[in-house]
């Protein structure tokens, strides 16, 4: 089991536990033409249609070589994260679902980040007389400094390692995943994140995914916490919640809360299911957006991209993400760093939990 919460993530150490579309198949016999351990599976198996498609698996670290194909090639990321260069280039990171277009003769590199397995489908047109031409090694220097240029290039567009953790600590409370969810503690920690700052993820979860996740998400993190203790790992508490100084009706501090998330002006009449519930708005307006988002433990920015996490764990709640995706977009998170989101959530819960976001995610940047 692995989290994804830093550019740095933990890497995993089976193959078997990297969770990608399609199988990894067999592992490669080393060769010099990679630095590490890859493995092969056709994807496409008719050789009538001469269009050769390869799963190709990367561990953590793995590159192949500088090499052209004499007919191109078409590689689409389907997992983790990678990067390509073409020679005399800045390397690209590849996500799932990046696909590379590589012209005849364009001598280049692929493989995984230092610290995650990366996989794409390696497509090869022009098969009947495509040829692969394998040339030197990237080399270390080389390719750490093409990691280092490619991560500034995209540093100011990511996002931080405590939002990255705070992504793992809600998505996997969603979910109900109690052994991701202790990983993510950890990381939430060496994101410098405090006790009670992970406590209030795990608190305001309750809203979006019920008491018994967020109860069980609290009781793991007490046994986290202990068991750290007893290692000798003592985590910042760090502060309580400050008091509310807020004035006035309950009701309207929430919906004036509510109205700075989406940008849109609280009014007095109820519409939909406002109107056919009573209750549930008063409940929202006055225990969400007042009881919970007045608590200053965590800013709105961070609340809301646990809560598209949370949400995006708990599944078929759609309508929900999409309005609060759109409240990311509304207080600044940019759509590079929300697709950064769904990437954390697949790579940790899998494509069936991140494809219904992606939709949502399209819809909203007019992708779909």
């Amino acid at each position: 089991m692995t989290v994804v919460t830093t550019t740095s993530a933990m890497a995993q150490t089976r193959v078997e536990e990297f969770q990608q579309p399609y199988p990894a198949g067999q592992k490669n016999p080393p060769t010099a033409n990679f630095t590490g351990d890859v493995w092969l599976s056709p994807v496409i198996k008719d050789d009538s249609l001469q269009l050769p498609a390869i799963n190709v698996t990367f561990a953590p670290g793995c590159i192949n070589s500088w090499h052209y194909h004499t007919g191109g090639q078409i590689l689409v990321a389907t997992a983790g994260t990678g990067y390509y260069q073409e020679q005399g280039k800045p390397a690209r990171r590849l996500h799932a679902g990046d696909i590379v277009e590589i012209a005849p003769g364009v001598v280049h590199w692929h493989g995984a980040t230092p610290d995650n397995w990366f996989a794409h489908v390696a497509v090869i047109p022009n098969s009947k007389t495509n040829r692969t031409v394998w040339q030197n090694p990237v080399g270390k220097t080389a390719y750490h400094a093409a990691v280092k240029e490619s991560d500034s290039v995209s540093a100011a567009k990511s996002l931080t390692a405590r939002e990255r953790a705070i992504i793992a600590l809600g998505s996997y409370t969603g979910k109900g995943d109690l052994n991701g969810l202790r990983l993510a503690i950890a990381h939430g920690f060496e994101a410098g994140m405090t006790q009670n700052e992970i406590k209030e993820v795990l608190i305001q979860a309750y809203a979006y995914c019920g008491f018994p996740r967020s109860l069980r998400a609290i009781q793991t993190m007490m046994e986290v916490v202990e068991a750290r203790e007893t290692k000798g790992i003592n985590d910042p508490v760090g502060r309580e919640a400050s008091a509310i100084k807020a004035k006035g009706n309950k009701y309207q501090r929430g919906a004036n809360i509510l109205a700075e998330l989406t940008g849109v002006p609280a009014g007095n009449k109820r519409a939909g299911y406002t109107a056919f519930a009573p209750a549930i708005d008063t409940f929202l307006k006055e225990h969400l957006f007042a009881d919970i988002f007045e608590r200053d433990l965590l800013t709105y920015r961070e609340r809301e991209l646990a809560t598209v996490s949370i949400l995006a764990g708990v599944g078929g709640v759609e309508p929900m993400l999409q309005a609060h995706m759109g409240i990311c977009l509304h207080l600044g998170i940019t759509p590079n760093q929300l697709d950064k989101l769904i990437d954390i959530i697949e790579f940790n819960l899998g494509r069936q939990y991140s494809a219904p976001v992606r939709k949502v995610y399209d819809t909203l940047t007019n992708k779909g």
